[in-house]
């Protein structure tokens, strides 16, 4: 071993600790970094065009979908035609759930997508009606009342949020 190298080894090391200030700041520095990840990831609450543009795709693509359900030409196909829609609007409303409304337009957003969530509630015991028997004819009038009212409650929330590919036709 060489001189220098036994001189290391036998000479401690000297290790200097930062001051006082330069460890607080570093800490102070850490903590503001660590407050403003959590507080970005944390919000999820779109921006009213956010909200708009997400929504409107939802809803245009569960109405083409939709769109592309056959209509029945006899009675006996009504329970296929409930249960083929609902397969679309189910998901549909589950994904406008999802979406978190900025607090201006919450009210509207929550009531427009709970009316609809009523609806295919409503559409649901329809289907449940005809598979236990009930006049297909009978059931599709009242289901036709029972929905004139919340589809025109939905749609004055989708226009107050200007949303019109949510609207119902």
């Amino acid at each position: 071993m060489s001189a220098r190298r036994a001189e290391r080894r036998a000479t401690p090391r000297r290790t200097t600790l930062p001051n006082r200030a330069v460890l607080i700041g570093g800490c102070v520095v850490i903590v503001l970094v660590l407050v403003l990840l959590v507080r970005g990831c944390g919000s999820d609450t779109l921006s009213a065009a956010e909200l708009r543009s997400q929504s409107s795709l939802i809803c245009a693509r569960a109405n083409g979908a939709i769109d592309r359900v056959t209509v029945p030409n006899a009675p006996t196909g009504g329970e296929r035609f409930l249960a083929q829609g609902l397969i679309r609007l189910r998901p549909a409303n589950a994904r406008l759930r999802l979406l978190k409304a900025p607090d201006e337009l919450r009210a509207d957003y929550e009531r427009a997508v709970t009316t609809n969530a009523r609806e295919i509630d409503l559409i649901t015991a329809t289907g449940r009606a005809i598979a236990g028997g009930a006049d297909v004819i009978d059931s599709y009038r009242a289901l036709e009342r029972s929905l004139a009212p919340l589809v025109n409650d939905e749609n004055d929330a989708w226009q107050a949020l200007r949303v019109p590919a949510c609207e119902r036709r």
